[in-house]
């Protein structure tokens, strides 16, 4: 069953969603999408526990895996409008252990961009560290990068968020959880967090894993026995994924996140209230909707300044673009802390737009051009490109409804 809101010029886009939950494609999920800083789509359904014992509510929250970048990136760029950071100054004038190794020259703006070189840790890390923030922070301030920072980029899974939430703390004197809370949830009244309070996890819904395919089940194996030197292409990707001394790896298996059902760390108690700016804000589609929506129509609503127009220009900028030294086969482009489209990665119709998507499904973004903003949220993963489905549908047709430039 689907409740919410619906704009009547947009029952078809309603119909899609609808259909993946009837489907099985997503098990419980919201989706809210603004024009012009009116609600139109505002949609919830499903259910949120894999028994479907329990329904997807108004209020479920969930943890929003990437798609929490885009609010990291925000509390950064405020503090670049107060003239506290300078995005081109070195990032050890504000943080000065992290010149350690001849890191002493790397800019603020490539830590926004995917392009110092810090895509992971080296050391071997135990599973829950990204939960201790002086630990992480610690290892990247003293080791030296995996290339040559600026001369590529590669997408920094999670420690982007400790590489920019450093920053943030040293300057602001807040964590960035903290200081998200208090200059941008709570004046903007947001459903959303990074770092959820205890008293929020009766509202959370558990993330549920994609089921294992052909990949992990029969190919995984036999190539794991592989050297690399056999491996090339996509299969070599593969096994860098589970390598944690090349950059893939180090990226996303150091330490090795559980993704078991009945085990997924993302599902703990201790994940849920850490902060991993990169990776675990959680909250509500009609959350960051609201927040992009900002974005979409000029950086402010309801009284409360997000970002100027001119900084929101500045950050849908191409900083980064080709193949990606951690994604492999993947094409990505980066601004300032936000994705932007591409023929691997969506965005919304406009690849002009600027957002986040988070692992297995989650969205959000801000179409300026347009002002569009779209916010969803899932608790059903999916791999890979399909991840993003649902949403993506529904802004195809919505943008299809308005016939709007793309």
């Amino acid at each position: 069953m689907i409740n919410g809101y619906c704009d009547e010029r947009f029952l078809e886009a309603k119909k899609i969603f609808e259909e993946s939950i009837d489907s099985g494609f997503e098990l419980g999920c919201a989706i809210t999408l603004e024009v012009e800083g009116e609600v139109v789509l505002d949609l919830w359904g499903g259910h949120a526990d894999l028994d479907k014992s329990e329904d997807w509510k108004e209020d479920t929250i969930v943890n929003v895996f990437s798609t929490t970048k885009g609010m990291a990136a925000m509390c950064l760029l405020q503090l670049v409008e107060k003239g506290l950071i300078d995005l081109d100054a070195p990032v050890s004038n504000y943080w000065p252990e992290f010149a350690a190794n001849g890191k002493e020259a790397i800019p603020v703006r490539y830590l926004l961009c995917h392009k110092s070189g810090l895509c992971g840790v080296r050391e071997p890390l135990d599973q829950g560290s990204f939960a201790d923030w002086e630990l992480i922070c610690s290892e990247l301030a003293k080791q030296e990068p995996f290339w040559e920072p600026g001369t590529a980029h590669g997408y920094h899974a999670i420690t982007y968020g400790h590489l920019v939430g450093e920053v943030v703390r040293r300057v602001s004197g807040k964590s960035i959880g903290q200081y998200f809370n208090d200059e941008i949830a709570v004046p903007l009244n947001l459903d959303f967090w990074i770092g959820l309070p205890e008293d929020k996890f009766l509202r959370v819904t558990d993330i549920q894993p994609d089921k294992p395919g052909l990949l992990q089940e029969i190919l995984m194996p036999i190539l794991s026995k592989l050297p690399r030197s056999l491996a090339p292409g996509f299969l070599g990707m593969l096994l860098d994924f589970n390598d944690p001394t090349t950059p893939a790896g180090a990226a996303f298996n150091n330490p090795k996140m559980s993704m078991e059902s009945g085990e997924m760390e993302a599902n703990t108690s201790k994940w849920r209230k850490a902060e991993i700016p990169a990776a675990n804000g959680h909250g509500t589609a009609r959350s960051i909707a609201k927040l992009y929506g900002a974005l979409a129509i000029g950086g402010s609503r309801d009284g409360v300044h997000v970002l100027s127009p001119e900084t929101i220009e500045m950050a849908r900028q191409t900083e980064s673009d080709g193949k990606d030294l951690v994604l492999g086969q993947i094409h990505t482009r980066f601004g300032l802390g936000f994705m932007l489209g591409t023929k691997d990665v969506s965005m919304g119709p406009n690849k002009d737009a600027m957002g986040h998507g988070g692992a297995g499904g989650s969205l959000g973004f801000a179409d300026p051009d347009n002002k569009i903003s779209l916010g969803f949220t899932m608790n059903q993963m999916h791999p890979g490109i399909t991840a993003w489905k649902t949403a993506t549908d529904v802004a195809d047709s919505v943008y299809k409804t308005l016939n709007v430039n793309t």
